[in-house]
């Protein structure tokens, strides 16, 4: 009677033990899973923002013109900065996507990008910069900032060339972004 006891306890303690085991290597594993995790969104988000400024490019081309432009935001919000003439991403994130504090060139294009530190985390900023670009961007036909939080749909971004305004000695390209 006693030997079966013993087993039992033997039993619980073995599955104590091994539960004990497995809670401390997903302790160990999640960590690096979300830092992989934030890697692979800021990755496809550089895709994204590229695919964006040929858009933006491609628009310029002919007053009138009208395209779209599709994204979803897991995380991170998307800004359209009117007054700056340029676009933000910022995503804080588990994973160093640059040099802290240095602001980094990404492709031919002319998207940076720059990181900082954020107590545990890391703010990431992607920048699609049009000054100097000859744009004059607008959100809504307004010049103001337009943030697009994350959403499980995705946002369908109208980018309207609305022809050249000419003042102040300079010809600059209107862009208009609109979401729908």
């Amino acid at each position: 009677m006693n030997n079966h006891g013993d087993v039992w306890i033997s039993t619980v303690l073995y599955t104590l033990i091994g539960l004990a085991l497995v809670g401390s290597l997903v302790a160990m594993v999640n960590p690096e899973v979300a830092r992989l995790k934030d890697k692979a969104i800021i990755e496809q988000t550089v895709q994204s923002l590229n695919v964006l400024d040929d858009t933006i490019i491609e628009a310029r081309k002919a007053t009138g013109t009208r395209l779209n432009y599709i994204i979803s935001l897991d995380k991170g919000n998307l800004i359209i900065d009117s007054a700056n003439e340029a676009i933000y991403w910022q995503m804080d994130s588990r994973y160093q996507f640059s040099e802290k504090d240095q602001t980094m060139n990404l492709t031919l294009t002319n998207m940076r990008a720059t990181t900082r530190a954020l107590g545990g985390l890391w703010n990431v900023t992607l920048i699609l910069d049009y000054k100097g670009y000859g744009l004059n961007i607008t959100a809504d036909g307004r010049k103001e900032a337009k943030t697009l939080s994350p959403s499980s749909l995705p946002y369908s971004i109208w980018i309207k060339n609305n022809g050249i305004s000419k003042g102040a000695g300079s010809k600059l390209q209107n862009i208009d972004f609109s979401t729908e």
